[in-house]
């Protein structure tokens, strides 16, 4: 049954008829239309046979071997890679500089280069530096240690100098090193407390400590030294302490006062700490006389001779040599004597001769007599023109005055274990600081000439070339990257 609506139906579902000839013909025309491809493949593949293919090779390299014309551009080529070299061209600026820093090294071996570099000189700069200084005649002459070091600081920098300095070495307190070329002695100069330290060569490791006074050399850093760490280990166990005078008046105000800053007597100010230790000086109103045993050989003698000064005495002891007498001498005595006070009663023991002879055994003199107290600041107290103490381990003596009721010369005697003396008697305050070796101080290496060390010099220069093509080097690498990356 057809289908009224669709009567094209029935014709498209029949059997489609084929004409074998029709056929052919079709097959025959598109054979005359499609391209031999299969042909050319197969002669491209016969070219490279035999000794086609080492001849298209050579080709090939010939070919990528082309230099490019000298300052040649293809604009077409702006912004991509060059298809012989497989990157654009060098430009003649390019291939100059190329040719002269070695631009194949990696720029990561480069840099190695120069970081390792900048260590090394880094390492030997000092020694570069001083030996610039043989370009000086002579060695700068600074002079005293007290004019380059004042109020515990240096006025400048002497770092790497070549200098010549006068000062007094602490012989008490020296180390021995052994250093490449021998033994060295290390020793400090007292005026500039711990800061400042001499090298000097030794022979052999046992010399006398003998020195002028005189030191010629190079100044370091002393923390720049490899002997550093154990010199700084030696001059703190010594334990080195430094003896600051200090105004005895300023001393006496501020323990008044409540206060524990005092003014040096050179000058400037200190703080004075709690159970920082002084050292009080006092001047005794007492004068002390030796009398001569072979002069006056027995105590009835002597007790006899000393009554000719005319002024209250006591016997304190007898020695060997002397008998030994305390005389007062009153207001004249103490801080306010003077030495021709004690020349006349010398002559009066001595019938008028200033000293009898240089055998003490022979004769009388007349000596001022001064006690010295250790005590801690924290200790002391101030009353009017009194200044009082604890005595403690002191073995210094009393001192002497006159007892009202007979007249009689008797040791001061203490009150509630607290010796008190008259402010006007104090002569002198001293405090004990303690000394570190410091580290930002100067080391003279004496007798070391700036051309002794030309090796680290020559290392120096030698270096500084090798990191600066290795710089120019890691430059120019850069930059060409950074070309390629605009060019991309």
């Amino acid at each position: 049954m057809s289908d009224e609506q669709d009567p094209d139906r029935e014709d498209d579902m029949s059997p489609t008829a084929t004409n074998p000839s029709e056929g052919e013909e079709a097959d025959g025309a598109g054979a005359e239309h499609r391209p031999d491809t299969e042909d050319d493949e197969d002669d491209d593949l016969e070219a490279l046979d035999g000794d086609g293919f080492d001849r298209v090779v050579a080709q090939a390299r010939a070919q990528a071997a082309e230099p490019a014309d000298e300052g040649e551009y293809d604009p077409e080529l702006d912004g991509e890679l060059d298809p012989n070299r497989g990157e654009r061209p060098y430009t003649v600026e390019e291939a100059g500089i190329r040719s002269k820093v070695g631009w194949g090294r990696s720029p990561i071996v480069s840099a190695a280069v120069v970081v390792v570099g900048l260590f090394l000189l880094a390492a030997t700069w000092s020694d570069f530096r001083y030996f610039l200084r043989s370009l000086q005649s002579e060695p700068r002459d600074l002079g005293l240690v007290s004019d380059i070091y004042v109020d515990g600081e240096f006025v400048e920098r002497y770092d790497n100098t070549w200098v010549v300095l006068e000062g007094d070495p602490d012989v008490q307190h020296a180390a021995r090193m052994q250093g490449r070329e021998g033994w060295i002695g290390f020793m400090r100069l007292i005026e500039a407390d711990a800061s400042l330290f001499v090298a000097i060569p030794r022979a052999t490791q046992n010399v006398d400590n003998e020195f002028p006074g005189r030191f010629e050399g190079r100044m370091r850093r002393i923390d720049e030294v490899p002997q550093w760490e154990k010199l700084q280990t030696f001059f703190n166990a010594e334990e080195l302490i430094d003896i600051v005078d200090l105004e005895p008046a300023a001393v006496v105000a501020a323990v008044a006062g409540g206060t524990n800053k005092a003014a040096l007597a050179g000058g400037g100010e200190v703080e004075l700490g709690a159970n920082d230790r002084l050292r009080v000086v006092v001047a005794q109103s007492a004068a002390m006389v030796q009398l001569g045993r072979t002069t006056w050989p027995t105590r009835e003698a002597a007790d006899q001779i000393i009554g000719v000064l005319g002024k209250p005495w006591a016997f304190v002891e007898k020695r060997d040599t002397v008998w030994v007498y305390a005389v007062e001498l009153g207001s004249s005595g103490g801080a306010n004597a003077n030495v021709e006070l004690y020349q006349q009663l010398t002559r009066a023991l001595n019938n008028g001769e200033d000293l009898a002879s240089a055998d003490p055994k022979v004769g009388g003199l007349v000596l001022p007599r001064r006690a010295t107290y250790l005590l801690d600041f924290k200790d002391l107290t101030a009353s009017g023109a009194e200044l009082s103490f604890t005595y403690g381990d002191n073995t210094a003596g009393t001192g002497w005055q006159v007892d009202p009721s007979t007249q009689q010369l008797e040791p001061v005697a203490l009150r509630d274990g607290r010796l008190t003396v008259p402010t006007a008697d104090i002569v002198a305050v001293r405090t004990e600081r303690p000394l570190a070796a410091d580290p930002d101080g100067y080391l003279l290496m004496v007798d070391q000439h700036p051309r002794d060390v030309w090796p680290s010099a020559v290392m120096f220069g030698a270096v500084f070339g090798v990191v600066l093509l290795n710089g120019w080097a890691l430059a120019a690498a850069l930059r060409r990257r950074r070309d390629q990356l605009a060019d991309a």
